[in-house]
């Protein structure tokens, strides 16, 4: 994504806490494997869980804290952005990878939560078009904008406890 290095730190240390204290909050972590079977399990954060918890808030909650602008950017136009990665394969049997349009939840709040993961991914994986080949100047720059306020009020109702699993 073409973003300014101010932009992209601000989104990955925010993304960075809130995962760090969804980790710290019983019902919301999860493991890789099951840990109760003498397993090393990698500890990672329950994203259905939140996904869930964030559903079932009241709008005067969650949904609306969110900003215009940032509900605008991300559930506006047809609801299937920001772009997921997905793998093609050739006729020669290739693998490729290619940046689709894929449906959000139909739930606005679980919505804001799942496009503010997508804008992560697509940050810290790797951008889906050369800067100089964006159609959309500045468009990179809102997605990140407002996928950081989602993370930040995630974060602070995190830590004021009025989002639990």
């Amino acid at each position: 994504m073409s973003v300014s290095d101010a932009s992209a730190f601000a989104l990955l240390r925010a993304f960075g806490m809130l995962e760090f204290n969804l980790k710290r909050t019983p019902g919301f972590l999860a493991a890789d494997a099951n840990p109760l079977r003498n397993q090393r399990a990698k500890a990672k954060a329950d994203w259905p869980a939140l996904d869930r918890a964030v559903a079932a808030l009241q709008s005067a909650d969650f949904l609306d804290l969110v900003s215009r602008p940032t509900r605008a950017k991300l559930l506006g136009g047809a609801r299937n952005r920001p772009q997921i990665q997905f793998v093609r394969v050739a006729a020669d049997g290739t693998w490729s990878v290619n940046y689709e349009d894929s449906p959000l939840p139909y739930n606005d709040a679980e919505a804001l939560v799942v496009a503010m993961r997508r804008v992560r991914n697509n940050l810290f994986h790797g951008g889906k078009e050369d800067p100089l080949q964006e159609p959309y100047p500045g468009d990179d720059e809102e997605w990140v904008e407002a996928a950081q306020e989602v993370a930040n009020l995630l974060l602070n109702l995190l830590e004021l406890q009025r989002l639990r699993p």
